[in-house]
């Protein structure tokens, strides 16, 4: 049925229906066998059958009907094609007429749930439009055929099975509708909630929680592959002196812009996370010391280049930062103690400077 997709669930739906096409071919063989249908008329309607089942296998499988259709199997169209051959059987086989109006409802009913609303009310008046024609047809070409009052319970019939299945299906597509609005609601849902779980609410950077799972997966990725990485921690210059200064609701928005700028200059492949109050730690796969400290550096930068006037007069914000790359082994504790202390080397150093962990 080919992969996954349009063209797959087209050919997959389409198959669906292969067995009722089987069931009335086979049941046509052994009416006409046994002397109730003539030979001639249950080959005409098999072989429409057989032809308009092939023309629409033709479609779906080639992808035509994905750009023909929004709906990949022909659903509407199909439904047509089904309309028109059970008034092929009406026309030609009278003692079938009770079922083929059956049948007829039962098309409509199969594929309902694809269609549109519209397109049910179009096929289930297309399809009482032709019964209707059909029957007007036989009692032109040949009223002997046609008992006027049978057919007129049949008409009946089916005009209030027709009005009934439109009903039942505008509860459907309207169950159907708001299943499908809980489950992305559900969805949305899940995803906040997943990111509440794994992100910093004040910077959305990681959380400690989450960045301690991709630092040990990074750890072990280190080690089975024998490549290196390097961990930075970052804090920012008197950061208590910005909250005395100029208050804590500016203080969180220097938080909210460092994490920005930073998350800008550290680029797709690093991982940042908020460490604890002022500081953060960053994760650099595959890298090495010397591009650590110019990924710091351009960081560092960033941070002490911005326009913090903007948003009190007077601020200015640097930080400091220390690196240390990951010497082996699956305990990262060691590593992290030598950012540490790099860290302090650059903060006793002057801050707003980065150093790397002495080897």
């Amino acid at each position: 049925m080919g992969p996954l997709g349009p063209v797959h669930d087209g050919v997959r739906r389409l198959m669906l229906t292969l067995p009722s096409y089987a069931f009335i071919s086979v049941l046509l063989v052994a009416c006409a066998s046994m002397g109730f249908v003539q030979p001639w008329q249950s080959t005409l309607v098999i072989g429409y059958n057989v032809v308009g089942i092939g023309v629409f296998y033709g479609l779906v499988r080639s992808g035509m009907a994905s750009a023909l259709a929004k709906e990949p199997s022909l659903a509407f169209q199909r439904v047509l094609f089904n309309a028109s051959m059970v008034m092929l059987a009406y026309a030609l086989i009278p003692m079938a007429r009770g079922l083929a109006l059956q049948w007829l409802c039962l098309t409509i009913l199969f594929d309902m749930r694809r269609m549109s609303r519209a397109q049910v009310r179009l096929a289930a008046a297309s399809a009482y439009a032709m019964l209707i024609g059909t029957v007007l047809l036989i009692l032109e070409y040949s009223p002997s055929s046609i008992d006027m009052s049978a057919e007129f319970v049949n008409v009946a019939m089916a005009g209030v099975t027709l009005c009934v299945l439109l009903v039942v299906t505008q509860i459907g597509q309207g169950v159907n509708q708001h299943r499908k609005q809980q489950q992305l609601e559900l969805e949305r849902t899940v995803a906040q909630l997943n990111a509440l779980s794994i992100r910093d609410g004040l910077t959305q950077l990681f959380n400690r929680r989450h960045f301690q799972t991709l630092l040990d997966e990074e750890v072990r990725r280190s080690h089975r592959c024998r490549r290196p990485f390097c961990v930075a921690i970052l804090d920012i210059d008197f950061f208590k002196r910005v909250n005395d200064q100029h208050g804590h609701a500016i203080g969180d928005v220097v938080l909210r812009e460092v994490s920005r700028l930073a998350q800008g200059a550290i680029g797709p492949t690093h991982a940042l996370a908020r460490w604890g109050g002022e500081e953060f730690l960053l994760l650099m796969p595959e890298t090495p010391l010397s591009a650590a400290m110019d990924t710091l550096e351009a960081v560092r930068r960033t941070i002490s280049e911005h326009d913090w006037g903007q948003h009190a007069a007077g601020l200015s914000v640097t930080l400091s930062a220390g690196a240390c790359e990951h010497g082996g082994g699956l305990n990262v504790s060691p590593t992290l103690e030598r950012a540490d202390r790099a860290l302090y080397q650059a903060k006793h150093g002057g801050r707003n400077q980065v150093m790397a962990a002495s080897a």
